[in-house]
């Protein structure tokens, strides 16, 4: 727009933008926001954001679990010790019990979060708060599966977390990366 203005007794015409038209930079992360339809996010497409994020955490397990066993193994070589060949094998039977784990976890702790949770919310939460929200759910969900496997064996009363400590930081990973890749998703719709 166009406008005509006075400035110390000489005529100024110049372009001057309305604020209005421009897009406000977000509060969160100095992102642009468009106030446009926000309600495109459906049910099924959350449900598939969190299956993708799902899918990105375990793949990222996979890739930790691989590097340290070549590591492992590369040590046990040097050495001449120990039984090297098993290194992989090994890191895939962990992968394979925890992934059998982070879909239960998912089904318990993620769908309710991706059915419950208004996209417009998760995608306005700054980052580090993301990953703290997405750090706490793993946990979460490994301390529902273990109650919900005591339960099922009718043996809640005797419930322990012993031997379980090489279980939360894999799911401290696994759950952090699902979720800033679902709230990312979230944000790119």
């Amino acid at each position: 727009m166009r406008v005509a203005s006075k400035v110390a007794g000489t005529e100024y015409r110049g372009w001057r933008y309305d604020d209005a038209a421009m897009p406000q930079p977000d509060a969160t992360d100095g992102s642009l926001r468009h106030d446009g339809n926000e309600a495109g996010v459906g049910l099924f497409q959350r449900l598939l954001f969190a299956a993708i994020g799902l899918a990105t955490g375990n793949a990222a397990l996979l890739l930790f679990l691989l590097y340290n066993a070549l590591r492992l193994r590369s040590a046990l070589l040097k050495a001449h010790m120990g039984e090297p060949y098993l290194a992989l094998s090994r890191a895939w039977e962990i992968f394979l019990l925890y992934a059998m784990l982070s879909v239960l976890g998912w089904i318990l702790v993620g769908v309710p979060i991706a059915i419950t949770c208004p996209p417009r919310l998760v995608s306005r939460v700054a980052w580090p708060a993301r990953m703290l929200i997405g750090a706490t759910l793993g946990p979460l969900a490994l301390l529902l599966i273990f109650v919900v496997l005591f339960a099922i064996q009718g043996r809640l009363s005797a419930f322990s977390l012993a031997h379980t400590e090489s279980l939360w930081p894999f799911s401290v990973l696994v759950s952090t990366i699902s979720f800033l890749v679902y709230a990312a998703l979230l944000r790119r719709r």
